[in-house]
């Protein structure tokens, strides 16, 4: 059995590692608990399977280790963090299985994975950043969730999945095990299906715009701005030949101050000195009049000078309501809801990604497309420029070089109205209350002996 566990913790860790939090093979993550669950609910001792997960949950942390661990040292700590909230989600559904039932035990790891990150995400500097729904992010039926649930919904299913999955392979003919995940699951599918049916709205040509070479260039050397400016001037008229209703520029790319023109709208990434500190901008420039938006959030520890935002920016292109933000602004999901509450149709957003994980936080972003029924165009440097629709599907993406990169493309709108964008984090808020319930429960019924059909 000691050898089982091992081997199981190993294998799940495993697999977690390809997929959770890279985005790369993130359909892997509805299975990866599955050997770990299987022994955890039959180990005849607790605290071994509590090593094994901590483990296996930090093996699964190998991606966000690999992409920032050289630049933002506090992934290790959240590494830990994630690895023994992991770790005790299996201890919690192991308690429920032995003690309770079953199906309760599936119903319990699935609301504990929720809820904690729900909480984690009110009190976090980095928002969701981390949640295990966004290894959901291109099953693509099931990502339509998030329209209703937000990214609660999709850890959820991203948890209830491997946990029923488990119990199923131990308990074949528990029906009502099998349908406390199995029903959640088809209705989310089918929901899933039918919104990718509806059709797409009216489409916008969008140009986005990077160059490696210059990313973050005007920090450190301001002289070089007229340089920097001169190079962006000449892709915006090779864009504009295209004739795009707006064209995008990562962010901090420009000087502050720096003057474009052009036949399109454009937003440009603008970075310069402040009395007091620093500020990060995206600038919006309509003909001859430009407007200003500042970015709310902040990497920690690296962006500690610059002065917060903390206003919205919604402007008309073509009859539609546009937003703006900047990079890690998508990574609040209450923040992009302010502009899914006023129907914004489509997102633009200057970014930059630190290289490593350019799939992963391009695709967070996509997630928050879904909770609010937005498109989006978002150009990153060394990351990925991608164009995207309300229901996430990728209409184009391309990689950054250490040249001019251009991805030009016809974007359909969204409807900018969603469930999710109405009601909030109520699902979220309900697996809170239905984890704190069962938790209540477990420790207050007594303990009894665990018949060898349970852990048949």
């Amino acid at each position: 059995m000691k050898l089982w566990g091992i081997v199981a913790a190993l294998l799940s860790g495993a697999l977690l590692a390809v997929s959770r939090d890279t985005g790369q093979f993130g359909w892997l993550v509805l299975v990866a608990p599955v050997p770990l669950l299987v022994y955890a609910v039959r180990a005849p001792k607790a605290w071994p399977v509590f090593g094994l997960a901590l483990i296996a949950g930090l093996m699964g942390e190998a991606g966000p280790v690999w992409f920032y661990g050289r630049v933002l040292p506090l992934i290790y700590g959240l590494a830990v963090y994630q690895a023994l909230v992991f770790a005790l989600a299996v201890l919690f559904m192991r308690g429920l299985y032995r003690r309770i039932s079953p199906a309760v035990a599936v119903l319990g790891f699935a609301a504990m994975t929720a809820a904690i990150e729900y909480l984690y995400g009110l009190v976090s500097p980095n928002g969701s950043f981390g949640a295990l729904g966004y290894a959901m992010v291109d099953v693509v039926p099931l990502l339509q969730t998030a329209s209703l649930a937000g990214i609660a919904g999709l850890s959820f299913l991203a948890a209830i999945i491997p946990a029923g999955l488990a119990v199923l392979c131990l308990r074949p003919r528990d029906v009502t095990a099998l349908a406390v995940w199995a029903l959640p699951v088809v209705a989310a599918l089918v929901y899933g299906f039918w919104q990718l049916a509806q059709p797409s709205g009216l489409s916008l040509r969008i140009a986005l715009l990077s160059d490696d070479r210059y990313a973050g260039r005007i920090y450190d050397h301001p002289e070089a701005g007229p340089e920097i400016s001169a190079a962006f001037t000449a892709q915006i008229a090779q864009a504009t030949a295209q004739k795009p209703a707006a064209i995008v520029i990562p962010e901090k790319m420009l000087a502050t101050g720096t003057q474009l023109t052009s036949d399109s709208v454009i937003v440009a990434g603008l970075d310069g000195p402040v009395k007091g500190g620093r500020l990060n901008i995206a600038a919006l420039y309509e003909g001859a009049n430009v407007r200003l938006y500042l970015k709310k959030r902040m990497v920690p520890g690296l962006e500690a000078e610059y002065v917060r935002g903390h206003a919205e920016l919604i402007t008309p292109i073509d009859g539609q309501r546009v937003g703006i933000a900047i990079c890690k602004d998508m990574d609040f999901a209450s923040d992009l809801r302010l502009y899914g509450k006023r129907d914004v149709a489509l997102m633009l957003v200057p970014a930059w990604d630190f290289d490593r994980d350019a799939y992963l936080h391009g695709r967070m972003a996509v997630v928050r497309s879904v909770e609010n029924g937005f498109s989006l165009a978002r150009s990153a440097s060394q990351g990925l420029m991608t164009l995207n629709d309300s229901k996430g599907r990728i209409i184009a993406e391309k990689r950054t070089v250490k040249g001019p990169s251009m991805l030009v493309g016809d974007l359909p709108m969204g409807s900018g109205h969603t469930l999710y964008s109405r009601i909030g984090d109520l699902f979220a808020q309900g697996g809170l209350a239905l984890w704190l319930g069962l938790l209540g429960l477990l420790i207050w019924r007594p303990k009894t002996a665990v018949s060898k059909s349970t852990l048949a």
